[in-house]
C-alpha cells in the first residue's frame, strides 16, 4: 500500500503557510470636537513586531494628528504616511497610544482595535499647527 506522503506534505505547507488573522475587537472612536491643533512627530524610528509575525516601522519624522480616543488610548492618524497591519489580510491602521506607549492599532475601516501583546515606547514631540 502506498503512503500519501506527498499529499500530506502539501497540506502541511498550505495550512502552515497561511497567515493568521489579526486579533481585533470592536472599538468606538470618540472624535475630538473641535479638532486638536497639534501635530505629533515621531522623534525616532520604532520597530513594531505584530502578533501575526510581521514587522512594521514607524519612521522618525512621521507626523500624526490626534483623531480622538477609544477605551485603550488616543488614536493618532498619520498625515504623511500610510500604516497597515497584516495577517491573513492587510488593514489600514492608526497607532493607539497610552501613557507614551504604543498599545496597538485602530483599524478605521473595521472600526476595531488590534492590540499588541507588548506595548512599546513611541517617542513623540508636539508641535503647533501653523495658523
Amino acid at each position: 500500500m502506498r503512503k500519501p506522503t506527498g499529499v500530506l506534505l502539501t497540506m502541511v505547507f498550505v495550512i502552515g503557510g497561511c497567515a493568521s488573522e489579526i486579533n481585533r475587537y470592536p472599538a468606538q472612536l470618540s472624535r475630538m470636537n473641535p479638532p486638536q491643533e497639534t501635530i505629533y512627530v515621531a522623534s525616532q524610528t520604532v520597530s513594531v513586531h505584530l502578533d501575526s509575525g510581521y514587522e512594521r516601522s514607524i519612521k522618525a519624522g512621521t507626523e500624526f494628528v490626534d483623531l480622538g480616543a477609544i477605551t485603550q488610548g488616543r488614536v493618532l492618524k498619520p498625515t504623511n504616511a500610510v500604516f497597515t497591519v497584516e495577517g491573513a489580510h492587510m488593514h489600514e491602521a492608526y497607532p493607539v497610544v497610552s501613557s507614551g506607549r504604543l498599545v496597538g492599532f485602530y483599524l478605521p475601516v473595521e472600526k476595531s482595535f488590534s492590540p499588541l501583546t507588548e506595548s512599546i515606547n513611541l517617542p513623540l514631540e508636539a508641535k503647533e499647527l501653523p495658523q
